[in-house]
C-alpha cells in the first residue's frame, strides 16, 4: 500500500513537472567573463520601455521562468553595459550562452523561430554587408545620390524576406518582417505577400494590423491628389487635413520619441511664421501612443499650427494611407490639393515655399 501511495506522488510530481516545462519558458544562461550579482534586464516586445524580468548572475549562470503563449520577440541586458541581445522567445527550455562583451553574439538553442530568424539572417548576409559599405561612403554631398542605391538594396532585402514567407508561412518571423517593411512595399504587394501567410498568422494583432495597411494604404507620391483623413487634435477636437487646408499644406508626419523631426521644427517655426498669414499651413500627425508624451512635446517645442493623432503609434491610420515609411517625412500639398513635394526640409524647402510665395515676406 505504501509503495503504491508513492507510486502514485511520483507520477504526479513528474506530471506537475511536465505540464510546467510545456506550459511556459524556462531559460538557462551562461554569460562568461560576467562578474557574480551583475543584474541581466529581459524586455518584451512590444513593451520594450518596461523591464519584464530581471535575475542576477552566479557563478557565470543566470535563468528566467515565464509564459509567453506565442512566440515573441525579447531582449536581453546586461545592466550598466552595452551588451543585449535581441531574441525569439518561445515557451520551452530555452538554453542562452553568451559572453562579456560579446552578448549580442550569444548561441540561443530551444527556440524555433529563433532557428528560422537566423537562417533568414544567413540569407541577407550579403545584402547587410552591401548596405553596411555604403553607409560608410555617405557624405552630405553624395547622400541623395547613395539613397538612391540604398533603396534599391532595401527592395533587394524584401525580395529575400518575401521568399522566406514562402518558405516558412507558419513563421512568426515570417509576419513581423512582413509587418515592418509593409510601408516600403505599398498595400498591392504587401497584399500578395500577406496571402501566403498562414491562417492563424492572418488573425493575430500584426496580421489585422497588416490588414488595416493594405485597406487603407495609397502610397501617394508627387503628382497624386491628397487623401483626406480627420483624427483628434491635442484639445480633443476633430480635425480634417481638407477644412484647414490652405493654399499650400504641408502634411508633417512627427513624433515626441522621433529626434530628426523635433531637432527640424525650429526650421518649420520659422517658415511657418515667414508664411502663414499668406496661406501656409502646416497639420501635425504624431505617430505617438502616448498622449501626455505628444502634448508635452508640442508645449516644449512651441508648435503653433494644428497637431492630430489616433493615438496608434505605427499604426496611425494617415501614415498608412500616405504610405509613411520613415520619419520624419511629409507632403506639401497645393491649393488643388496636389502633392508637389515630398520630404521636404531645411534649404529646399526654404526654396521652394519663396518660390511658390514669390519671395515676399514682407519682413
Amino acid at each position: 500500500m505504501r509503495f503504491l501511495i508513492v507510486s502514485i506522488l511520483l507520477t504526479l510530481s513528474i506530471s506537475c513537472r511536465d505540464k510546467l516545462e510545456t506550459e511556459g519558458y524556462n531559460i538557462r544562461g551562461t554569460a562568461r567573463n560576467v562578474v557574480d550579482s551583475t543584474k541581466i534586464l529581459l524586455y518584451l516586445y512590444p513593451n520594450t520601455a518596461t523591464v519584464a524580468d530581471s535575475t542576477v548572475v552566479i557563478n557565470e549562470a543566470f535563468s528566467f521562468v515565464g509564459k509567453v503563449n506565442r512566440p515573441t520577440l525579447a531582449h536581453l541586458r546586461i545592466m550598466s553595459s552595452n551588451d543585449d541581445k535581441t531574441f525569439w522567445l518561445e515557451d520551452n527550455e530555452i538554453t542562452i550562452i553568451g559572453e562579456k562583451g560579446k552578448f549580442s553574439e550569444a548561441q540561443i538553442t530551444g527556440s524555433e523561430t529563433q532557428r528560422e530568424s537566423e537562417l533568414l539572417l544567413e540569407r541577407k548576409d550579403s545584402i547587410y554587408k552591401e548596405m553596411k559599405s555604403l553607409e560608410a561612403l555617405v557624405t552630405d554631398n553624395n547622400r541623395d545620390s547613395l539613397f538612391v542605391i540604398y533603396e534599391q538594396m532595401q527592395h533587394v532585402e524584401i525580395d529575400i524576406n518575401n521568399k522566406f514567407i514562402r518558405d516558412y508561412p507558419g513563421s512568426y518571423e515570417s509576419l513581423t518582417r512582413l509587418n515592418w517593411s509593409k510601408e516600403l512595399m505599398g498595400g498591392e504587394e504587401t497584399a500578395r505577400v500577406f496571402a501566403l501567410l498562414a491562417p492563424g498568422l492572418q488573425s493575430t494583432e500584426e496580421g489585422r494590423s497588416i490588414a488595416t495597411f493594405i485597406d487603407k494604404n495609397r502610397n501617394l507620391k508627387i503628382g497624386d491628389k491628397f487623401v483626406d483623413f480627420t483624427q483628434q487634435d491635442s484639445n480633443g477636437q476633430m480635425v480634417s487635413l481638407s477644412k484647414i487646408m490652405g493654399k499650400y499644406t504641408l502634411v508633417e508626419f512627427w513624433a515626441s520619441w522621433c529626434g530628426p523631426c523635433r531637432s527640424f521644427n525650429p526650421e518649420l517655426m520659422e517658415q511657418y511664421r515667414l508664411y502663414s498669414d499668406k496661406g501656409f499651413e502646416i497639420l501635425g500627425v504624431s505617430l505617438d501612443s502616448d498622449e501626455k508624451k505628444w502634448k508635452k512635446a508640442i508645449e516644449q517645442d512651441g508648435l503653433l499650427w494644428k497637431n492630430v493623432s489616433d493615438l496608434k503609434g505605427n499604426d496611425n491610420e494617415a501614415a498608412m494611407i500616405y504610405g509613411v515609411r520613415d520619419i520624419p517625412d511629409n507632403f506639401l500639398i497645393d491649393e488643388n490639393g496636389t502633392v508637389i513635394a515630398q520630404f521636404i526640409r531645411g534649404e529646399k524647402l526654404e526654396k521652394k515655399l519663396k518660390e511658390l510665395f514669390h519671395g515676399n515676406t514682407d519682413r
